[in-house]
C-alpha cells in the first residue's frame, strides 16, 4: 500500500492546496507581490504531511489520523504567514480573517464527515469472491462453536439485522455489534453500542462519570458504580486481525469459523468487532463501521 497515494493523503493534499492559495493570494491583493517566504509557507504543510504519513504504522487508521492532524494544523500555517506579514494589528484584516475562517471551518466539516466512513472501513480479502448473506450469517453464527462466548440474535423486523453481544465482568458489561447487511453490495454496515450496569471503574476516566455525592476520604473511589449505555466505534486494526488468525473451514455440514492464533486476543472482550471485521473481510464482503443511524451507504 502506498502510503503518499491513499486518498485521504490526497484529499489533505487539496485541503492544503486551497489554503495556500488562498492565503497567497491575499498577500498578492494587499502587496502586489509574494515573497519566498511566502511560498515557503505555503509548502512547509506539503513536507510535514509527506514526512508524518511515511513514518510510523501504515494502518489504515492511523494514516487518516495522520492526514487529519496534519491538515488541520497545517492549514493554518499559510495563513499566519500572510497576518504575521501584513499590518501589525491583525483585526486590520478582518476581512481576511473571517473569509479564511468560514472557509477553514466548512472544508474540514466536509473533510471528516468524508474521512471517518473511510477510516472505518475495510475492504474484502485480496482474491476473495462474496458469498451469499445467508451463507454469511451462518458463518457469523457458527462463532459460537469457535469457543468464542458470544450471543446472536436476529431482528425482529428486520431479516437483514443480526446483533452481536459479548457480556463480560459477571454480565455487568456487554459491548453489542448490530450488523445490517447490504447484498446488492456486499457489504455489512456495523455499529457499535457500549453498556455498562453498575460496574466499578476501571480507570480513572470511568471514575469521574459519576455525578452524585463523592466522599473524598482518600479511601472510596470518585465513583462506586458506573452505569452508561453509549455509541462508539472501533477502528480497524490489521495487526490484532492477524493476531487472531480466524480462519473459515468448509465441510458438508457448511462453514464453520476457527481460531488459529492467538485465542486470548480472540476471546477478548474489546476485539469481537475485529473478529467480526476478519470474518466479513474472508467472505468477500466490505466492512463498514458507521457512526450514526442516518450513515447507510456503502462504498
Amino acid at each position: 500500500m502506498n502510503r503518499l497515494l491513499n486518498p485521504p493523503v490526497l484529499a489533505a493534499a487539496l485541503v492544503l492546496a486551497l489554503s495556500g492559495a488562498g492565503a497567497l493570494g491575499w498577500v498578492w491583493l494587499r502587496d502586489g507581490r509574494i515573497t519566498p517566504a511566502g511560498i515557503a509557507g505555503a509548502l512547509l504543510p506539503f513536507v510535514l504531511l509527506a514526512w508524518g504519513v511515511t513514518v510510523g504504522d501504515d494502518s489504515r487508521s492511523q494514516i487518516a489520523i495522520k492526514a487529519w492532524t496534519f491538515t488541520m494544523f497545517g492549514a493554518l500555517i499559510p495563513a499566519i504567514h500572510a497576518m504575521q506579514s501584513g499590518p501589525a494589528n491583525w483585526l486590520v484584516q478582518w476581512r481576511f480573517m473571517a473569509m479564511f475562517g468560514a472557509a477553514y471551518f466548512a472544508v474540514l466539516i466536509v473533510f471528516i464527515l468524508w474521512l471517518a466512513p473511510w477510516m472505518a472501513r475495510v475492504p474484502p480479502a485480496p482474491g476473495t469472491l462474496p458469498v451469499g448473506e445467508a451463507r454469511l450469517q451462518q458463518r457469523l453464527r457458527s462463532l459460537a462453536d469457535a469457543g468464542l462466548d458470544v450471543r446472536i440474535e436476529s431482528g425482529s423486523d428486520r431479516s437483514d439485522r443480526l446483533l452481536v453481544t459479548r457480556d463480560f465482568r459477571d454480565g455487568k458489561r456487554t459491548l453489542g455489534v448490530r450488523l445490517t447487511f447490504v447484498e446488492a453490495r456486499h457489504c455489512v454496515l456495523a455499529r457499535e453500542v457500549s453498556l455498562v450496569r453498575g460496574d466499578k471503574p476501571m480507570n480513572a476516566i470511568e471514575a469521574q462519570m459519576y455525578s452524585g455525592p463523592r466522599r473524598h476520604d482518600g479511601v472510596h473511589p470518585d465513583a462506586d458504580l458506573i452505569y452508561d449505555a453509549s455509541l462508539t466505534i472501533t477502528l480497524p486494526d490489521e495487526a490484532i486481525r492477524r493476531l487472531i488468525g480466524l480462519r473459515i473451514v468448509g465441510d458438508i455440514a457448511g462453514d464453520r469459523v476457527e481460531i488459529a492464533g492467538d485465542t486470548d486476543s480472540a476471546s477478548a472482550p474489546k476485539n469481537l468487532p475485529h473478529v467480526l471485521t476478519e470474518l466479513v473481510s474472508q467472505s468477500g464482503w466490505t466492512w463498514q463501521g458507521v457512526f450514526a443511524d442516518w450513515q447507510r451507504g456503502c462504498r
